[in-house]
């Protein structure tokens, strides 16, 4: 019987100290999990299988991520610093300081209330209402007259 659990039951086609090298190579310079796969002539869910039962190949996956955000972060801080590069350095701000612009003290003091107002009336709506209020009075005060 077929597992439908998995993906096919393809097996990695070099040992790991082949591909840890590869992947962590093709991770650290922007191949995404697509695109890995396809190297090796493989679907995106048979390589998903293969980190999922083996830790080693995951972690070369991670490791080559994390390389890219290294080398990606290092430039944008070198255009921020050394090239004075405002837009750079304002998006550093906002993505590693949570910076905002603008005094956000404000906007979070601030209250809201909101009112829900009937739609507009007929005059004869308006007179059957009046009528229905003024008997309710009527009978809460006592004078039933």
């Amino acid at each position: 019987m077929k597992d439908l659990s998995h993906a096919s039951r393809v097996n990695p086609p070099f040992p790991n100290f082949v591909m840890i090298p590869q992947i962590i190579a093709l991770a650290s310079t922007g191949f995404t999990k697509r695109g890995i796969a396809r190297h090796f002539q493989i679907t995106e869910a048979t390589l998903n299988r293969w980190f999922e039962e083996d830790e080693a190949l995951q972690q070369a996956f991670s490791q080559g991520r994390e390389a890219e955000r290294q080398a990606l972060h290092n430039v944008l801080y070198k255009l921020a610093v050394e090239e004075k590069d405002k837009v750079s350095a304002m998006f550093l701000l906002k993505a590693r300081h949570g910076y905002r612009e603008g005094d956000q003290s404000e906007q979070s003091n601030r209250v809201a209330i909101t009112f829900n107002l009937p739609g507009a009336m007929t005059a004869d709506q308006y007179k059957t209402i009046e009528a229905v209020a003024t008997t309710k009075n009527k009978r809460t005060d006592g004078n039933g007259d």
